[in-house]
């Protein structure tokens, strides 16, 4: 049996998310790897940061250097900055929030990391179907959070499939696992959750709280 993987779920908890401190703590703490998310700003910059809208600006309509300039902004890193500093010692889950500039990501992603270790993932088939054209070495990581939206992953060329932790079923992970892939399942914090898809066979939890369930996967 493969070892499980812990990924530090946009770093670590009590650190702000998607931030160099952040993803320096869940190393720390023990993940084998990290998640953090991508937009791409006005002027074409990429940075890791969840959310479409930081302060009452929204990362898509606003230059990086006036996104940083405000008290909410700036922490956010470029995604160069932590590949730069990550990406050739850690696995690292990109995942897109939004398609179109998979190219840009890829530019990155081949110039700071080993990109077969990497997985890129999205909730969007679309988007991963592009990244697979422009870095087909690359692997792909299928988000979703319902379970309509699970047959999209069939739509890709996915190495990695992302269920939200509830839709991680016994039936799921053995019909992955018969294609192939792995399961890693999000955000698993909750200790009976944790010991759950442990039983299960996932191959990978992602976490907020890496030390807790790197204890659990030593047993």
């Amino acid at each position: 049996m493969n070892k499980v993987r812990v990924i530090g779920h946009r770093g670590a908890a009590g650190l702000a998310e998607n931030t160099i401190a952040a993803f320096e703590e869940a190393l720390r703490q023990g993940a084998d790897g990290i998640e953090l998310d991508v937009r791409q700003t006005a002027d074409g910059r990429l940075v890791v940061v969840h959310d479409s809208v930081v302060g009452d600006r929204a990362v898509q309509n606003t230059p990086y250097a006036d996104l940083i300039a405000s008290e909410a902004g700036r922490s956010i890193p470029l995604l160069e900055e932590a590949l730069e500093k990550f990406g050739k010692s850690t696995v690292i889950d990109i995942e897109l929030k939004t398609g179109g500039f998979e190219s840009e990501a890829a530019e990155l992603i081949r110039q700071y990391t080993n990109p077969e270790k990497m997985v890129v993932s999205a909730f969007d088939a679309k988007a991963l179907l592009v990244m697979h054209d422009v870095l087909p070495e690359v692997q792909l990581g299928y988000i979703y959070n319902r379970t309509q939206d699970e047959e999209a992953r069939h739509h890709a060329p996915i190495d990695v499939v992302i269920p939200q932790f509830r839709l991680a079923s016994r039936e799921l992970i053995e019909d992955v696992h018969d294609q192939g892939l792995e399961v890693w399942a999000w955000t698993v914090n909750d200790d009976a959750e944790i010991s759950r898809l442990l039983r299960l066979g996932v191959d990978g939890l992602i976490t907020d709280y890496p030390a807790k369930v790197v204890a659990a996967v030593k047993g």
